[in-house]
């Protein structure tokens, strides 16, 4: 049985969390973007903000890491400086707090991955004000004012909700775990999950979280089989395809259907070693280098250019097919995969120096 304590990573791109901590020097940045500031530029480097509301996560490390690799690479790296923010808790009241700190060092565009659908407001209009463009950038946000760069989340758990009931065998009860209650990419997504399974004839008898969190994602699972032993499937939502088959395993049950997440280095290398034993799964996710992503739109933006107002960008897949494929035995079971973008080269070396902080 493959043992982990937590997924929650301490080394990351950054030191300890504190409430509100910052990497990165300003330099010569321009409050208004566009062609304006492109003209305005010079030698000057681009100051672009990124705020972070729950660090510490293997996914949002690999999507800070990515960030940076993309920031200092040739490309970039004479016409970018990175100010990255981070504070605790998916707190919305804190983001906005430094969200505006950032607006005041001078920053000429803000990144931010969303604590909540609407808690930035304030920093969002202040920002609108000040012409400095903002994107929301990992997961959606409801303003006409900031441009969204993000995984197609909802599609995300179609997939893995329409995957699930197409692999069911005769069993229809289904345990569902879904991932952090109150994060807009979850409450936004776990309706129409349950209505899809509903719809499509499974019976969920179990409900419970994984916190986003392998570890926890196994613990509640082993506590749903301690009364569901005959489940015929588990949908986990965004993590969960290492943890939920080690419950399984531990119970001394056999594998049902499983979907999960995480992408997490750990899943792929679970399902690749347990296929032979039964297991199948469909682990959706999205790209923690979509935070890459936005910073390359945020530069066309600086520079002037055109990009469209909302950007979804399809999650990607493991399954029993390509899970060998995926599954990277030289690196940590927490390693997050899809650490580079389509079109952005970004290598898996440079992410792991950013990632372990060197």
């Amino acid at each position: 049985m493959r043992h982990f304590s937590t997924h929650v990573v301490r080394r990351g791109v950054l030191p300890a969390l504190a409430t509100i901590a910052a990497i990165g020097l300003l330099s010569g940045c321009s409050s208004a973007p566009g062609a304006a500031t492109a003209a305005a530029k010079t030698d000057k480097k681009f100051v672009i903000g990124f705020e972070q509301p729950l660090g510490g996560q293997a996914w949002r490390e690999t999507g800070l890491a990515a960030l940076q690799a993309l920031a200092h690479s040739p490309a970039y790296k004479d016409k970018v400086t990175l100010k990255i923010v981070r504070t605790n808790d998916n707190d919305a009241a804190q983001q906005n707090a430094a969200m505006q700190n950032l607006i005041a060092s001078g920053v000429d565009a803000i990144l931010f991955d969303p604590a909540s659908s609407s808690g930035a407001n304030a920093a969002i209009t202040q920002a609108t004000a000040q012409k400095i463009p903002v994107i929301a950038n990992g997961g959606p946000y409801d303003s006409k004012d900031v441009y969204v760069v993000s995984t197609d989340w909802g599609n995300a758990g179609t997939i893995g909700a329409k995957w699930l009931l197409a692999n069911l065998g005769t069993n229809k009860k289904v345990a569902v775990l879904e991932g952090l209650a109150g994060v807009p990419l979850n409450d936004g997504t776990m309706p129409g999950v349950l209505k899809i399974l509903k719809d499509g004839g499974a019976e969920i008898v179990a409900q419970g979280t994984n916190g986003w969190n392998e570890a926890t994602a196994q613990q509640n699972m082993a506590t749903i089989l301690r009364s569901n032993p005959d489940v015929g499937g588990v949908y986990s939502f965004l993590t969960g395809g290492q943890g939920v088959p080690e419950a399984f395993k531990a119970a001394g049950l056999k594998f049902v259907p499983t979907v999960g997440g995480s992408g997490y280095n750990g899943e792929a290398c679970e399902l690749s070693n347990n296929a032979a034993a039964g297991l199948k799964g469909d682990m959706v996710f999205g790209q923690p280098a979509i935070y890459a992503k936005g910073l390359e739109q945020a530069v066309k933006l600086l520079e002037g250019k055109k990009i469209a107002k909302t950007q979804l960008f399809p999650p990607l897949e493991i399954t029993a097919a390509n899970a060998k494929t995926y599954c990277l035995p030289d690196q940590a079971a927490n390693f997050q995969l899809g650490y580079d973008f389509p079109g952005l080269d970004i290598k898996v070396a440079d992410v792991v120096t950013y990632y372990q902080g060197k």
